[in-house]
């Protein structure tokens, strides 16, 4: 027994020995590596390599002083600033027929024969980028190369949002609150221009304002401060007058089924002094009737349009009439009281706007000019028009079957009809006086293509000699027809 035992314990120590040779010695670390000193690479040595990466945080200040390109745009992991392209473009064609007398009465130094043009070509081409350089801070730029300027400035403009008191602040050049088809985009209202109110309208200004809306989307508002006048480049030089303000409040009465049964009420007041006391309404044509088109640029030998049938001309203006000698001392301001509603009850609309304009002239005259419009609309394919509570404007149509294979004539089809009248006669101010219904068809291939088709017979009571007081009144008539394919994106 003793034996055995020493035995088993010398087996087990030998076991025990082998299993401690085998166990590792621990590593013993190498002495740390000198720290290597961060390097900014050459300017040669970034352009055999590329751009350098642009770490999340943004660029060090060191970086500044090289170009780079746009920090939030590549390799950052900000979402400031973005951006955002879009555009439209319109190919249009205008024909007209003209009787003598209202060939005889649209003479002018700038129309000598009085024959409004036909033609066609490029009525609007846009191209607009819009986005956010922060959280509370948007953009919009838009410039039109088939303007009067060629190219002419849209909208320039920053939203500051969330402001206290006042919601969004908007600076820069952009539309002014005025009327529901002024504000409603050119691509969704119904016909290929807007009413003759345009005429009346600063529509785009540069200038300050806010506006606003309701949780609940019924009421909205909005207030400008801009300057009475400025060129297709939205600059104003002037130090007699021109400065002017406007305001628009609206109500949604009611919005059911999606905005498929809608009602809109809006009123708008505005009060302009004119820059150097000069007003002409009704001097750029294309809204009286209408229809119209330009060629070459304004101020040039090149320079056509289709002129506007009613025009003030130089009666409001300081101006001395070479001929009979007569002075004509200006404007001091003019008010617009604006009234609009729209009222939607499924694939059915009506919509109506009107004017009272009241003109404070320099030698105390207050010649009153006014008009309105009315219009209907219906959606043979069902559809109904889109409307934006927290804007108070229409949007984009949107066709329940697209127009395309399997469906060439899909997409949404829309009659609408419109009767327009607009007066420049009041106070011994002659300029005429218009009444132009407009039938129209609208084929909305798919939300962004839209063909349409206009045609407006014109009737004109406007002095026997444009732009002349005492001339007597003629009646005159005339027709115009408008075809238009239009795409957004």
């Amino acid at each position: 027994m003793v034996r055995w035992y020493w035995l088993t314990a010398a087996i087990l120590s030998v076991v025990a020995q082998g299993v401690r040779a085998e166990e590792p010695v621990p590593a013993i670390d190498p002495p740390p590596a000198p720290p290597v000193l961060e390097t900014q690479p050459t300017f040669l040595e970034r352009l055999r390599e590329g751009p350098m990466d642009i770490p999340a945080e943004g660029p060090r200040p060191n970086q500044y002083g090289e170009a780079m390109v746009l920090p939030p745009l590549v390799g950052s992991a900000s979402k400031f600033p973005s951006v955002q392209m879009g555009g439209v473009f319109q190919i249009t064609s205008v024909f007209y027929s003209q009787t003598e007398t209202n060939r005889q009465v649209l003479k002018n130094e700038d129309n000598l024969t009085g024959v409004e043009p036909d033609g066609t070509g490029i009525r609007r081409a846009r191209l607009t980028a819009f986005g956010s350089v922060a959280e509370n801070v948007d953009y919009r730029f838009q410039f039109d190369l088939g303007g009067f300027g060629r190219p002419t400035v849209t909208d320039i403009y920053m939203d500051i949002k969330e402001v206290p008191l006042l919601g969004h602040v908007r600076i820069g050049h952009y539309k002014q609150p005025f009327s529901l088809e002024e504000l409603t985009s050119f691509r969704f209202n119904p016909f290929m221009d807007r009413s003759s109110l345009f005429i009346f309208h600063p529509f785009r200004r540069t200038g300050v304002g806010f506006f606003d809306w309701t949780e609940d989307g019924k009421w909205t508002w909005y207030v400008s401060g801009f300057r009475g006048f400025n060129d297709f480049y939205g600059n104003d030089l002037t130090d007699i007058g021109g400065y002017g303000l406007a305001a628009r409040g609206t109500h949604c009465a009611y919005y059911e089924n999606e905005g498929a049964d809608l009602l809109h009420l809006g009123a708008v007041y505005s009060i302009i002094a004119p820059s150097n006391s000069n007003i002409q309404f009704g001097r750029f044509g294309g809204n009286a009737p209408e229809l119209g088109l330009i060629q070459g640029q304004f101020g040039t030998s090149g320079f056509r349009q289709n002129q506007s049938m009613v025009n003030t001309g130089t009666q409001l203006t300081r101006y001395k009439d070479p001929i009979t000698g007569k002075s004509y001392q200006g404007t001091d301001y003019y008010q617009d009281f604006h009234l609009e509603t729209a009222w939607v009850r499924g694939p059915f609309s009506l919509q109506a706007e009107g004017d009272i304009v009241p003109v404070s002239m320099n030698n105390g005259q207050t010649p009153i000019f006014g008009g309105g419009y009315i219009f209907v609309t219906y959606f043979l394919t069902g559809e109904h028009r889109t409307y934006d509570r927290n804007l108070a404007l229409f949007d984009r149509i949107k066709p329940k079957i697209n127009s395309g294979k399997g469906h060439p004539f899909g997409g949404a089809w829309e009659l609408c009809a419109r009767l327009n009248y607009i007066t420049l006669d009041s106070s011994g101010v002659k300029g005429g006086t218009l009444l132009d219904p407009t039938f129209g068809f609208n084929w909305y291939m798919n939300p962004y293509t839209k063909l349409t088709f206009n045609y407006i017979p014109v009737y004109l009571n406007s002095p026997e000699k444009y732009g002349d007081a005492n001339s007597p009144s003629v009646r005159s008539q005339a027709n115009a027809w408008g075809l238009q394919a239009q795409v957004d994106f």
